[in-house]
């Protein structure tokens, strides 16, 4: 996050980040890690639960990579969105928020793969999506999804909203198959690593009962721009691997790509700092969603490095990934 500071501090009308110190940041990042350690287990038993009550266990059950996956999505979702949000005007989320954000974070990764695995044609979840009282199930997981958006817009406080974002979404979605076209432009990569991470994140924003405002979608637009390029750039052996193209892995230009992120990034703090919020909360929104950036450009550097050397497909996994696991990293 220091290094984002003094990148950022070069340019011109660079909106600081609140006074803090290294001590508040490492107390705040310990704090988070402890919850995150919580909800981690706390998933793998809610998980298998909630999923019982759409279909018998004997039927069907989530593997421990699925629940993996589904977790790191409700933290993401949890963390640097929902819970991050709430933090500016000091609400906190109550037990039907957490409810809706888990089943969000179940629905949104199967959702994805009804696009990804070819599961069904569009078409069909059009149909699901303005219908689904007289939608049938083709399979198991479009049964899934299909229970947990019933449940969603039974539980939630603006159901049309909802359906508007997953209608933008599922849009998006559809123009990300595109990504398994090597001739696919950078105009049209940069459109869809931006909008369909920004109505994912506005489709979680949807499940609270309080609504953020205008200036807060706003400013959500770089904040989800910048998540989505940080998994591109953490994803970078994975996509390789499975054809899918990114900006990191197809536009080298990785002058253009810091470029971006600390663009970003000055964005980000000029809206917060006008944001009429407590300085202390909007520290703290910072601190949180500046530590997922800090990881994407730590990442991007060590791609760097690497695509200096040699083509990535004569790159190993280890070369191309950035371990947050270990240590030293964190």
């Amino acid at each position: 996050m220091e290094i984002l500071r003094q990148e950022t501090s070069r340019l011109p009308d660079t909106v600081s980040l609140p006074t803090t110190s290294l001590l508040a940041v490492i107390r705040h990042m310990f704090s988070l890690h402890r919850q995150m350690r919580q909800q981690e287990k706390k998933c793998k038993e809610e998980i298998p639960a909630l999923i019982a009550t759409i279909i018998p266990p004997g039927q069907f059950s989530f593997s421990s990579k699925d629940i993996l996956r589904i977790t790191k999505y409700y933290q993401l979702a949890l963390n640097l969105v929902c819970e991050n949000v709430y933090q500016l005007s000091g609400k906190k989320l109550n037990s039907s928020e957490h409810k809706n954000i888990l089943r969000l974070s179940i629905f949104m990764p199967l959702f994805d793969d009804l696009f990804d695995d070819r599961l069904l044609a569009y078409p069909q979840i059009e149909a699901m999506i303005a219908s689904p009282e007289n939608y049938t199930p083709f399979n198991t997981i479009d049964s899934i999804v299909h229970a947990l958006y019933i449940q969603l817009l039974g539980n939630i406080p603006s159901p049309d909203r909802f359906v508007q974002h997953l209608k933008e979404g599922a849009y998006w979605e559809l123009q990300s198959l595109k990504q398994f076209n090597r001739e696919v432009s950078e105009e049209e990569l940069t459109q869809i690593t931006y909008n369909k991470s920004y109505y994912s994140i506005l489709l979680f924003c949807s499940v609270l009962e309080s609504r953020p405002g205008a200036a807060m979608e706003a400013l959500l637009h770089p904040v989800s721009g910048l998540m989505q390029l940080t998994n591109d750039v953490f994803d970078v052996w994975k996509d390789l691997q499975k054809g899918v193209h990114t900006i990191p892995n197809l536009y080298w230009n990785y002058e253009k790509i810091e470029s971006i992120f600390l663009h970003e990034i000055r964005s980000i703090n000029k809206q917060t700092a006008q944001l009429d919020y407590p300085e202390s909360s909007r520290r703290n929104f910072l601190i949180r969603t500046h530590a997922l950036n800090a990881m994407g450009w730590m990442s991007l550097q060590q791609l760097r490095e690497v695509a200096a050397r040699k083509p990535f497909s004569e790159s190993s996994r280890k070369e191309l990934g950035c371990d947050m696991e270990s240590l030293r990293q964190q």
